[in-house]
């Protein structure tokens, strides 16, 4: 069954550790939210984010401390100690203190990093499997289940990636990779629709599309194509017209010859 809403998985799943990043940040831990007491402070919640985009990657201290405090001046080697100890501390209540953490790992140079063992799930590690899925899917021609994995996906993307986290300048290239996946998997998406007759799905998928690049000749194509399919051939042309409109006065570009193309084919079909 599709999660429409890009939900955590279940606590039966095989992993005693889920993490969200699509929406807003969120833990379980043996099937239980982890709540904000939990935390200590709020740089052990941002240390796990980037531990978990970057798993078994070693960090410098000074390379932690850049993240978690960006632009700091003093000693931060006391406050990465604390926030690494209240980390351990929440992902892993039970652990005495001397015992080392089982994810938060260390080495003799000082260096730290993250090893989720075959514990975690995090919905970022979800979507590249669905990814890798869909292209193996349609590579095989299983057109089906690659729209299904499609749709999964977009499931993730449309809550956001770390939106609690905008403004956060370390976790922007995260951000833009995963915005510019967005548009690559409703492009991919509307192919699909497109070529197996799914108009409802393509002209919302085209809309989608619209929403994030209002310039996307490919989304406003379909969306005349449709509407035209099912008859409204006027509202058809006004869609176009505005679209050719839009593009001249913003970007001081002439029409395709495809458009033209398409705008006379679609004034015939009256």
């Amino acid at each position: 069954m599709v999660r429409t809403r890009g939900d955590l998985p279940p606590a039966a799943a095989p992993t005693t550790h889920q993490a969200q990043l699509f929406g807003l940040f969120r833990v379980v831990r043996d099937g239980s939210p982890l709540g904000d007491p939990a935390w200590g402070r709020a740089s052990a919640r941002t240390l796990l984010k980037w531990f978990l985009l970057n798993p078994g990657q070693r960090f410098r201290p000074t390379e932690l401390s850049e993240v978690l405090w960006p632009g700091c001046t003093r000693s931060p080697a006391n406050r990465l100690h604390v926030t690494q100890h209240a980390l351990r501390h929440a992902l892993e209540p039970e652990l005495p203190s001397r015992r080392p953490s089982t994810f938060i790992r260390s080495d003799a140079d000082g260096r730290s990093w993250f090893d989720p063992g075959d514990r975690w799930w995090t919905d970022v590690d979800e979507v590249a499997r669905l990814a890798k899925a869909a292209r193996a899917a349609q590579d095989g021609g299983d057109t089906a289940a690659a729209i299904t994995c499609y749709e999964r996906m977009l499931a993730h993307y449309s809550r956001g990636f770390l939106p609690e986290d905008l403004y956060e300048d370390a976790f922007t290239p995260f951000r833009t990779a995963h915005d510019l996946a967005h548009s690559e998997t409703l492009r991919r998406l509307l192919r699909l629709y497109r070529g197996t007759g799914q108009r409802y799905e393509a002209l919302n998928c085209a809309m989608g599309i619209l929403d994030r690049d209002p310039y996307s000749e490919e989304a406003v194509v379909s969306v005349v194509e449709v509407q035209v399919e099912q008859g409204c051939v006027t509202a058809a042309i006004s869609e176009l017209e505005r679209f050719v409109r839009t593009v001249e006065r913003d970007l001081g570009t002439p029409p395709s010859r495809e458009l033209l193309t398409l705008q006379e084919r679609v004034r015939h079909a009256r």
